[in-house]
């Protein structure tokens, strides 16, 4: 505990750490004995409180200490795993959580769910554990191993061929051409686009049922101008928007249900972000270097590309860019069987 020093009145203060509101709260008497007494029985009380805590109350407390600080699809994580996955958990106190418990529970979720929803929901208990100060030995905890899927993509030519015309092509287009996350096209409006060059600025996500703005995208990289192919800019000024109008109407839910439906008519089974793994394919297949693939895609790994030391040059850029448009061009001026044999 802090030590109480002497004021300009002759009194001492002690200021201590109130942990539920992440606020100091001072005390302040006569001598330095009787602050640092009133300051200890007033900490020696909050820590019994925090003993009596059940995992519910700590964890609805930690939510709503970090919701001025954390995205809002965090906190809509947050509560989703709370609700979803701690019921073993809820009423029990804090202290009475042991590692053996934990382990149990852990092993229970992977039953069910994937070695990423275990990890996401374990790193949840973990944080609101830590935050809390609960001395617990969780080194021994073992979670599931990731395992690799393989998964039977189809090529840039078939996905553009197969949604030309539809009401779905400029998202898909956008991620599969542009490299596009759902959220960063959710989030493009007809301001951001001059010419030919997008400006990623912000984002749109779903939080719960509803579509919200975030000004910070998922990487300090995602934040990045992107050039468009000629078809894609064609397509979207025939669209005819206002500034501030977004250039897809539709939510992610509506754009995926499209996407399936479209695609398994054809034999195939994927998810709108295959689509960004077919665009980093692309790359790879026009031997793009790595770095000007992770700008143009918006993906942050400095233990690969040592990024934070290495720059891209606009003459290199403008190559790049050239050779992909090219790429992509041929392959839309050029009508292509895609029925599966």
């Amino acid at each position: 505990m802090a030590t109480a020093k002497k004021l300009p009145s002759g009194n001492y203060r002690v200021r201590a750490y109130d942990k539920a509101t992440g606020k100091y709260k001072s005390f302040t008497a006569k001598t330095k004995k009787e602050a640092e007494l009133m300051a200890a029985e007033w900490l020696n009380s909050t820590q019994q409180s925090e003993d009596e805590k059940t995992f519910q109350q700590a964890a609805e407390e930690y939510i709503e200490i970090k919701t001025p600080v954390l995205s809002p699809t965090t906190i809509h994580e947050y509560k989703s795993e709370l609700r979803n996955h701690f019921d073993r958990f809820a009423n029990m106190r804090l202290n009475d959580i042991t590692p053996q418990l934990v382990q149990d529970w852990v092993n229970s979720i992977a039953a069910v769910r994937s070695a990423k929803t275990v990890r996401n929901v374990y790193g949840f208990f973990t944080a609101v554990m830590t935050y809390h100060d609960v001395d617990i030995k969780l080194g021994k905890i073992r979670l599931p191993q990731k395992t690799r899927t393989f998964k039977n993509l189809p090529d840039a030519e078939t996905i553009i061929e197969l949604f030309r015309g539809t009401d779905i092509e400029i998202p898909v287009l956008l991620a599969v051409w542009g490299g596009l996350r759902m959220s960063e096209i959710q989030g493009i409006r007809r301001k951001d686009i001059t010419g030919d060059i997008l400006t990623l600025s912000q984002v749109r996500v779903m939080v719960g049922n509803k579509l919200t703005v975030k000004k910070q995208a998922k990487t300090y990289k995602s934040n990045r101008q992107v050039k468009l192919g000629k078809p894609l800019v064609e397509l979207i000024d025939a669209l005819e928007l206002n500034p501030d109008d977004y250039v897809v109407q539709y939510n992610p839910k509506r754009i995926y249900d499209r996407l399936v439906k479209i695609t398994r008519s054809s034999g195939y089974y994927i998810t709108f972000h295959d689509l960004r793994h077919i665009s980093a394919s692309v790359m790879a297949k026009l031997n793009i270097p790595d770095i000007y693939a992770m700008e143009r895609g918006g993906w942050s790994n400095t233990s690969t590309l040592r990024s934070v030391y290495q720059q891209t040059f606009d003459d290199d850029r403008q190559r790049v860019d050239k050779v992909i448009d090219e790429y992509f061009q041929s392959i839309y001026d050029t009508k292509h069987d895609t029925k599966k044999i």
